[in-house]
């Protein structure tokens, strides 16, 4: 009887500790978190400080849910100069375009500026990606794989690689043309990038890792798909005029559940050092 009654409890306590994680989760990956992140290079151009970049990922977009609505709403407040996305703004299962137009038709109304975008390892596994790209281009965001572009007003260079998990970046084609000490900002779809990043002066931002989306207990990279350079999870990192922010994205892979990896809009401030 006792043996019974110790089982019973121990199923009980069980029961709701996996019933409360799963609560959890699926709040989680409804939230949003704003996070800032102020930045130091140099060179800037003065005007820059006044500017706000900010930088969203990993949206997966499957089709215009209270998640994507959520998101615009935040944009909106924030009223930012530019965004910048990078990569995997669909998953390699999105077939519902109509939607993903109406989603780009409000989206590229927010920034004062434009939105720039690369491709990340999902946009590639898309049956649809050529239509993808025609949509994006149609709606004026600009797809800056393997190239880059100087801001006139700011003063500084965007360079963005086509997605480095699957091979497809190529740096040195896209930093052709920029000055050594000239400040940088960086997009690229994953951190795997970084270590090939062999100047200084810039800001790389990625994201791809989801800030591994379930973060158990003693378990904390359960999905991270990361070839190499496992420690670029989230956040950020570097030093010396190099820097990298792994953004944890917006959305999901594999299954619809986040722990301890809240889905982030992080705003980026510039100051010239």
């Amino acid at each position: 009887m006792k043996k019974l009654r110790i089982f019973i409890i121990t199923f009980i306590i069980t029961f709701i500790m996996i019933g409360g994680f799963v609560v959890l989760g699926m709040v989680e990956i409804n939230s949003l978190e704003i996070n800032n992140l102020k930045i130091k290079l140099k060179n800037l151009a003065p005007e820059i400080e006044e500017k706000v970049f900010v930088q969203i990922s990993d949206i997966h977009f499957r089709n215009f849910s209270s998640q994507e609505k959520n998101l615009l709403k935040e944009l909106k407040r924030i009223s930012p100069d530019y965004i910048f996305i990078t990569g995997d703004l669909v998953d390699w299962t999105t077939k519902n375009l109509a939607d993903l137009e109406k989603f780009l038709d409000k989206i590229v109304k927010i920034p004062r500026k434009k939105i720039y975008l690369v491709f990340g390892n999902h946009e590639h596994r898309n049956r649809k990606l050529k239509a993808i790209r025609k949509i994006l281009l149609e709606k004026g965001i600009s797809i800056l794989n393997n190239k880059n572009v100087f801001l006139e007003e700011e003063k500084i260079y965007l360079i963005g690689v086509d997605d480095p998990h699957l091979g497809f970046d190529k740096l040195s084609e896209a930093i052709e043309g920029i000055e050594k000490d000239a400040p940088k900002i960086l997009l690229a779809h994953s951190p795997e990038i970084f270590r090939k990043v062999n100047f200084n002066n810039v800001l790389v931002l990625c994201g791809h890792t989801h800030g591994g989306q379930i973060n158990l207990p003693f378990i904390s990279n359960l999905i991270l798909p990361l070839k190499y350079d496992k420690k670029y999870k989230r956040g950020l990192f570097g030093k010396n005029y190099k820097y990298l922010y792994v953004n944890k994205g917006i959305g999901w892979t594999f299954i619809p559940f986040r722990f301890r990896a809240t889905p982030e809009i992080v705003i980026i401030k510039l100051k010239n050092d």
